[in-house]
């Protein structure tokens, strides 16, 4: 992922909420409760759906049944167009160029940031802490939650593929995928779906010491599904088993990450939002709480 001379950034761009999620092999981090100085290096929310310049500090674009957004908004179908930034996992250098051996490079009609396309909605885009690879989770429509293994130039299929449903539970449809199968010919399968969803959000490999048994799990935010969902792996790195944790709070888990002292740390989506620290009970005991 870095050159000896120039780190990248990973950026999916997603087809409904319009966001970037970004990991950057870059600068330290800047103290608490600051931001970083210096030029904006990359922004997909200035450009319509087909990666057009729109003017202005602020528009509105006003799509299908009246739906409003301050920032510009995608179509189903920009997730498949290589002209458009939407929908895309694009990869870029640290001072925002475009690395020399991205996929789609001098290739006709396409944006030369873009890494993957057919992408829905990412909700977490992280790093595999041994192997390197670029890891993402994306909600579907009516059920279609997908974990991906991000590589170079493929295609995850949205719309035109998808474990998912229309929202009126139709296969197919205006909110769901274009063909009433789940595979295509040159379109990649998820590693792992949800059916129903839980609402996928935060990712992360647990890494750490604090809970032995959970060492290479997958843990994942549910939103919709309110829990902690612990995705367990064989010694082949493959999915056995689902856990459903912290269901009983009946909260919708934002993130999750793993803290230096190898504590999980969530963030809830309320209007009374907290942070919450998992310990393992031991330690809990030990400090008399």
């Amino acid at each position: 992922m870095r050159s000896a001379t120039m780190g990248f950034a990973v950026l999916a761009v997603t087809c409904v909420l319009f966001a970037a999620v970004v990991i950057a092999q870059q600068a330290p981090m800047p103290a608490r409760d600051t931001l970083p100085d210096g030029p904006r290096i990359f922004d997909s929310s200035r450009r319509g759906p087909s990666g057009r310049p729109i003017p202005g500090p602020q528009f509105r674009v006003v799509p299908m049944k009246g739906l409003s957004h301050p920032y510009a908004l995608a179509f189903m179908s920009d997730a498949q167009d290589p002209a458009s930034y939407f929908g895309k996992i694009l990869r870029l250098n640290d001072d925002g160029s475009v690395p020399s051996d991205n996929p789609f490079i001098g290739r006709a009609g396409y944006k030369p940031e873009l890494y993957a396309i057919g992408i829905r909605n990412a909700m977490a885009i992280i790093v595999h802490p041994e192997t390197g690879e670029i890891w993402e989770n994306e909600n579907g429509p009516q059920g279609g939650d997908e974990i991906n293994i991000i590589r170079a130039g493929r295609n995850y299929g949205w719309p035109t593929i998808s474990f998912g449903r229309s929202y009126t539970g139709d296969l197919t449809g205006e909110s769901g995928p274009v063909l009433d199968q789940f595979t295509a010919p040159g379109m990649e399968p998820p590693w792992l779906f949800w059916s129903p969803s839980i609402g996928l959000s935060g990712m992360v490999f647990y890494t750490g010491n604090q809970f032995p048994e959970w060492k290479g799990s997958i843990f994942v935010g549910g939103l919709v599904g309110e829990q902690l969902q612990r995705v367990v792996l064989n010694a082949k790195g493959l999915p056995i088993r689902r856990d459903s944790l912290l269901a009983e709070l009946k909260q919708r888990i934002r993130e999750v990450r793993q803290g230096p002292d190898g504590l999980l740390y969530l963030l809830t989506d309320e209007d009374a939002g907290a942070l919450l620290r998992i310990e393992p009970v031991r330690a809990a005991t030990a400090a008399g709480r």
